[in-house]
């Protein structure tokens, strides 16, 4: 499998519009690794995880092969994860005649996809699917066949939040953003999983500044927590790529800064582009 990180921030990347914080000045400053957009990953080159309003900018930016991606897991209906205007430009009108592509949501972010395709114009077929929390379901892309299982995650509650167990010819990734130290019910489910090849982990907080980072996000020290609670439960091993992603700049730290402390604890810090094959 292979995972590409198109956007790696939170909702207001970084340096963060109008803002003059330390961060922000520094990332400015230092440019490369440390400017990010809003979070996006393209799994395979096939399966995009959100749908912010970056995703345009992304593919223009990173040129994938569009006739490809044919399928879109949505974590949650926030914007910067499911931009529902943006939905539109997959109709005829805006793309002209392509494949069907299929959005794969929660009730909120169901809803509000159903109701934007149904307005949508043209032949092109945009499907909306209904998943729960603890309901496996398969995909197919290209002739690949995915095992997905969406979990419940630690975020604002009126979203239903979930994030993706993504598996693929023998492969494995635990996608799981936005969420705070995942909540109980999640890890029973996981606890049957086996090994994941690759952890994405939300580290909106980077190093913990202004609080612990343990609800709805998660800082370094919140994602350690849950990596060595999936160790006691033989998920994740010394194999195991282990990734934080969608970064703020109020955690307090660029990508420099947060690099040196993650690199101690051999996770890898996530920037705009990165791409990890497992």
């Amino acid at each position: 499998m292979k995972i590409m990180y198109l956007g790696t921030a939170a909702y207001e990347g970084v340096p963060s519009l109008f803002c003059n914080c330390k961060v922000c000045n520094d990332s400015r400053a230092r440019g490369g690794k440390n400017i990010r957009s809003r979070s996006q990953a393209l799994i395979n080159g096939e399966v995009l995880m959100d749908f912010n309003a970056d995703t345009v900018a992304h593919f223009l930016k990173y040129g994938y092969d569009c006739d490809k991606v044919r399928a879109c897991l949505i974590t949650h209906s926030h914007c910067d994860h499911l931009y529902i205007d943006d939905v539109e430009i997959l109709g005829e009108h805006y793309s002209g005649k392509h494949h069907s592509f299929d959005f794969y949501a929660s009730r909120d972010g169901y809803e509000k996809l159903t109701q934007k395709i149904s307005g949508i114009k043209g032949d092109n077929v945009i499907n909306a699917t209904l998943v729960e929390a603890g309901k496996r379901f398969e995909l197919s892309a290209n002739g690949n066949k995915y095992s997905i299982l969406p979990l419940k995650a630690d975020h604002d509650p009126a979203t239903l939040p979930i994030f993706y167990s993504v598996g693929c010819d023998g492969k494995k990734l635990l996608y799981a953003h936005d969420t705070g130290y995942f909540p109980e019910e999640t890890f029973a489910l996981l606890k049957n999983e086996g090994h994941y090849d690759l952890l994405s982990l939300d580290c909106t907080g980077c190093l913990g500044l202004n609080g612990e980072w343990r609800y709805w996000h998660m800082s370094l020290k919140t994602c350690a927590e849950v990596v060595e609670r999936l160790k006691s439960h033989g998920l994740v091993d010394d194999k195991t790529k282990i990734v934080l992603n969608h970064f703020s700049h109020n955690g307090g730290q660029t990508y420099d800064e947060l690099k040196v402390e993650a690199d101690k604890l051999g996770y890898i810090t996530s920037f705009d582009g990165l791409e990890i094959e497992f």
